[in-house]
């Protein structure tokens, strides 16, 4: 007879070690499960931190790039260099090394940017980003100025924009006298006229008045410029008139204002003749009313420039928006 001397099994103590494996086992799952969810939090974290930080830098390029064609003429001549590899643009108006304060742009950097845009501006922004350039007009009569084109793709879901207030010089026009509302009246040759009883200055006794004033002409101006006379806002015929004529050469036959630019080049040619620079004066005629509200201008433009682009716009610097955008590929 076989005996078995062992002890009792305690069904009790064992039980009890199985709860306690099933509290570990618990214990870990809910463990793995908080890592698995602070490791997803981790990579959202670390993903925002990246995206941030890559926006970030791309304002960044976007703000320098905006600077440097703003601020600064670029490398010395580069609108007239045909290598683009060694030049950085700028759309500045040259100061003679005073600092542009005032940001104005030149229509001609402008327009020599646009031509080769993406090979230039790869010396301004890094390798792998692209971008557009808009100059946008504050005068409604002014058409926006598109200089680098370019569209984000539709997977690109970053892109800087850069938006300044500039002023351009849209044409390269110049002054040569003016008459405006605040100018004075000069002595004008025609009071010295035998015959003639002069130009008298509009006051406030009288309904109409002239107003006169004196420009420098050149043989070389003739051959590099047209000349205009326009006024703004633009004068009608029945609203005044103007003489062209030299000190040594009186006239006083009156030409009526069109409502538009008018082109006088041969009536300055057959004043300065052969000589080699002369005086020439611009007698304006008005009603009073259209003095204080009017102003008149003779202007040279570049020789050619077709009539369409004579605009008063174009006298002085107009206010624009300057728009820059900047995105990864």
């Amino acid at each position: 007879m076989i005996r078995l001397n062992s002890k009792p099994i305690n069904f009790l103590k064992e039980n009890k070690g199985q709860v306690f494996s099933m509290d570990v086992l618990l214990a870990l799952i809910i463990i793995t499960m908080v890592i698995g969810m602070s490791a997803d939090a981790l990579d959202i974290v670390t993903f925002k931190i990246t995206d941030y930080s890559a926006g970030k830098s791309l304002d960044r390029i976007a703000i320098d790039a905006a600077d440097i064609l703003i601020n600064t003429p670029g490398t010395p001549d580069w609108e007239n260099s045909n290598d683009t590899q060694f030049v950085t643009p700028g759309l500045a108006q040259n100061t003679n090394g005073t600092k542009n304060t005032t940001k104005i742009l030149s229509f001609a950097k402008i327009t020599h940017l646009e031509a080769r845009y993406h090979e230039f501006m790869g010396n301004v922004i890094p390798p792998g980003a692209n971008s557009s350039l808009t100059i946008y007009p504050a005068s409604s009569t002014l058409e926006p100025l598109e200089v680098g084109n370019g569209t984000p793709p539709p997977e690109v879901t970053e892109v800087a924009v850069v938006n300044r207030t500039v002023l351009v010089n849209f044409r390269d026009f110049k002054i040569l006298t003016s008459m405006t509302s605040s100018s004075q009246q000069e002595i004008c040759p025609h009071y010295n006229y035998t015959g003639f009883t002069g130009h008298s200055k509009p006051d406030d006794n009288s309904t109409t008045g002239w107003k006169c004033s004196c420009f420098k002409i050149t043989q070389e101006d003739l051959n590099t410029t047209d000349f205009y006379i326009l006024t703004d806002p633009p004068v009608l015929e029945d609203s005044g008139g103007w003489i062209l004529d030299r000190p040594d050469k009186i006239s006083i036959e009156k030409e009526t204002f069109s409502g538009h630019p008018i082109l006088v080049n041969d009536k300055i040619n057959e004043m300065i003749g052969d000589d080699e620079e002369v005086v020439i004066w611009l007698h304006v005629q008005m009603t009073n009313d259209h003095f204080k509200s009017s102003n008149t201008y003779l202007i040279g433009v570049p020789k050619g420039t077709s009539p369409d682009e004579v605009k008063i716009e174009y006298l002085h610097p107009q206010p624009c928006s300057f728009v820059l955008k900047i995105w990864m590929e």
